[in-house]
């Protein structure tokens, strides 16, 4: 049967839901438009059969003049049928730079997913039109599996989880069941603007494909539907590179297998970001990075910016975070009798840790002045280790640990020689100081990648 010809009502939609997983309780996304009214109201008429709680929550953009007289007629429906509401308000001011729709989308749905707690569900009312649309947006926009997709049926949101269950039925069914039932609802005038993209589709270009096509709506969710198995078939295998491969949440290993293939490289990164919520990188961006990264040797330094976020390349690792500095180790005296040194944020702490892991102050402590630094005081420094001495920079090549986070690395210097580097003594005399008093220097740094880092230098240093 087209979508054409398929009919909406309340038992349509309980076939739909309970072909989903089962939820405790299900928000209607309301507006009080066409779409949302019809969901509402047959959600709330099947909800003795789905034994679930039904409510309803509404967003004031308040960016048109009858904003606030929208949300009263939301008000009066929910209240006409029984169904508790919650209003909320967001304010909008496209500091994002990519427009105030998508914005409004984005902190839509961020204001909804803080009251979902886990097992609810929240519904939309999207559509079989706008699924078409969605497609043809995105073809235009040149995207590719994912775009292509269009809507998932149902994914993560928050706590709980995002669902769709009118993405087989169109917008024409939607109003037939409110006409039947004598149903009211609002029109937002905006949705007549063709200087909207979606507008501009929905309006001017479905309406001429269909005069060629008619069932041109068909026609594109059956597109949708070959993209989603791809989708899904690409998704399996990048989770079958990510698994093993993932040193850490945010620190990936990139092997030669993957790299010499550009469109597994550019699928497993995308992946990696999509299963991290972490939001997407634009397609030029992503293509100039990985041609990059398999053009470079293994200590070049590459990287990306979007978002707020910074992908690097170094020693055939990924190494993902946020645009927030990570904050460089500061030079302190260490205070006589003191076990525990704090360095601040992300650097975290130095512990001069007793055998029984319980005194603050030290009896035993250095004759010799003990202060911590970074790497900017430590500049061109020499370490002693086996009776040969080599630089901090070969130390850290042969540790693995990337430039950005060296200054973040605490060292040790007694009367101004170093004698370790995070929480590993290369220096005899020190670490004969430190088993002569039953002492240890242990490392507890608070930013997740300094953490990994010293994960991995202990298995080779300790």
């Amino acid at each position: 049967m087209s979508n054409r010809s398929l009919a909406f009502n309340a038992e349509r939609l309980l076939q739909v839901l309970r072909s989903f997983p089962t939820v405790n309780s299900y928000i209607v996304g309301y507006s009080g438009g066409a779409d949302s009214t019809a969901l509402l109201h047959a959600l709330n008429n099947t909800q003795q059969q789905l034994g679930t709680a039904v409510s309803a929550v509404h967003i004031n953009h308040g960016i048109h003049p009858d904003a606030d007289q929208w949300q009263l007629q939301c008000e009066k429906f929910c209240h006409q049928h029984g169904i508790k509401l919650t209003c909320l308000k967001i304010s909008l001011t496209n500091r994002s730079g990519k427009g105030l729709e998508a914005e409004a989308r984005h902190l839509r749905y961020e204001a909804i997913s803080a009251l979902l707690n886990t097992g609810d569900c929240l519904l939309t009312a999207h559509h079989a039109d706008d699924q078409a649309e969605t497609l043809l947006l995105n073809l235009m926009r040149g995207s590719g599996v994912d775009g292509l997709s269009a809507m998932p049926e149902s994914r993560p949101l928050g706590n709980g989880f995002l669902q769709r269950p009118l993405l087989r039925f169109k917008n024409n069914a939607l109003r037939t069941y409110l006409q039947e039932n004598n149903i009211q609802w609002s029109e937002d005038p905006s949705n007549k603007h063709l200087n909207h993209d979606r507008n501009f589709v929905r309006h001017e270009v479905i309406p001429l494909l269909e005069k060629r096509w008619p069932d041109v709506g068909q026609r594109l969710l059956l597109t949708r539907d070959a993209m989603s198995d791809s989708r899904n078939l690409l998704e399996d295998l990048a989770v079958k590179y990510i698994k093993p491969n993932l040193a850490h949440p945010h620190v990936l290993v990139v092997t030669p297998q993957c790299l010499a293939k550009p469109e597994l490289f550019r699928l497993v990164i995308r992946h990696w970001l999509k299963q991290s919520a972490i939001p997407g990188i634009p397609v030029y961006k992503l293509d100039t990075f990985c041609n990059q990264a398999q053009l470079a040797g293994n200590d070049h330094k590459i990287s990306l910016h979007w978002d707020g976020w910074i992908l690097r390349w170094y020693m055939s690792h990924l190494w993902l975070h946020t645009d927030v500095e990570i904050l460089p180790c500061p030079t302190v005296n260490w205070p006589r009798g003191e076990s525990t040194i704090d360095l601040g944020a992300d650097v975290g702490q130095l512990i001069l840790r007793t055998e029984n892991k319980t005194e603050r102050h030290l009896d035993s402590f250095p004759d010799k002045k003990l202060s911590v630094v970074g790497r900017i005081n430590t500049q061109d420094a020499l370490f002693s280790r086996g009776g040969f001495h080599k630089s901090l920079k070969n130390l850290f090549q042969a540790s693995h640990i990337p430039p950005w986070l060296r200054d973040s690395i605490p060292f040790c210097k007694l009367d101004g020689e170093l004698v370790s580097m995070g929480d590993w003594c290369f220096n005899e005399q020190f670490a004969s100081w430190l088993s002569d008093n039953h002492l240890s220097l242990k490392w507890r740094p608070e930013h997740p990648l300094l953490q990994f880092v010293l994960e991995q230098q202990h298995p080779a240093t300790h």
